[in-house]
């Protein structure tokens, strides 16, 4: 399948990557990868594989790797997913070349308008599937600095302690529980950029359950009953 444009304005495109066999795109988005996230190159070698695979590689799941262009030049990149069964999106890595960031698309700082994008996205692919309307798109975010900046920008801070699990680079050999065993876990907010279509007045405890399970279980593998599941669920507070 080859390179697919999601979307153009002037000279801005963003370009979906999963599947499309463009190693020259896919390698420049991990090469952008590697220089705005260093802490964390060592995903580099699973996302090279997974970028050979189309979206819909996993059940459940249409996963999205965006490169965004400007006059051709690969300037950022952002990675999420279309979880179905929760009803959400959930969004990974978001990075822009600092020379770009304040680009301006649409009346948007370009990081902002790659982020509605992507609940535009999310969007297409429930009614695509005949899913109900999707909630919107559940976000990790880092330091409080920045999620004050997303909250200024549409997203809502949810209220709960949640963390962030941070795997070991690979190793052969190792099993399942020995992986489990040597995640550490960064604390971060967890925001909610809500589908507009949609009005979702309270966010209960069952809805930010389902985006926590989201994360935690079907991303990031951690079983139902582990320590830090029953302690990020039992931290929500509503």
């Amino acid at each position: 399948m080859p390179v697919r444009l999601v979307t153009q304005r002037e000279n801005t495109a963003i370009y979906e990557l999963l599947g499309s066999g463009d190693d020259k795109r896919i390698e420049a988005m991990l090469g952008l990868y590697q220089m705005l996230f260093p802490q964390y190159q060592h995903y580099i070698q699973r996302m090279r594989r997974r970028a050979q695979y189309p979206n819909e590689h996993r059940e459940n799941n249409i996963v999205h790797y965006w490169l965004i262009e400007i006059d051709g030049k690969p300037v950022g990149l952002r990675t999420f997913r279309y979880v179905r069964h929760r009803h959400c999106g959930l969004a990974h890595a978001l990075a822009i070349d600092p020379d770009f960031r304040e680009i301006v698309v649409d009346d948007k700082k370009l990081s902002v308008f790659v982020i509605y994008e992507c609940l535009n996205q999310i969007i297409r692919d429930a009614k695509q599937n005949g899913d109900s309307p999707v909630l919107g798109m559940v976000n990790e975010v880092e330091t409080s600095r920045l999620m004050e900046h997303y909250e200024r920008n549409g997203l809502i801070q949810l209220p709960l302690r949640y963390v962030e699990p941070i795997f070991s680079p690979e190793s052969l050999g190792k099993s399942r529980e020995e992986e489990l065993a040597m995640i550490k876990f960064s604390p971060m907010h967890m925001g909610f950029l809500p589908n507009p279509e949609i009005k979702t007045e309270k966010y209960t405890k069952e809805i930010i359950t389902d985006f926590v399970l989201a994360f935690l279980v079907d991303h990031y593998g951690l079983p139902e009953t582990h320590p830090v599941v029953l302690e990020t669920l039992n931290s929500i507070k509503v």
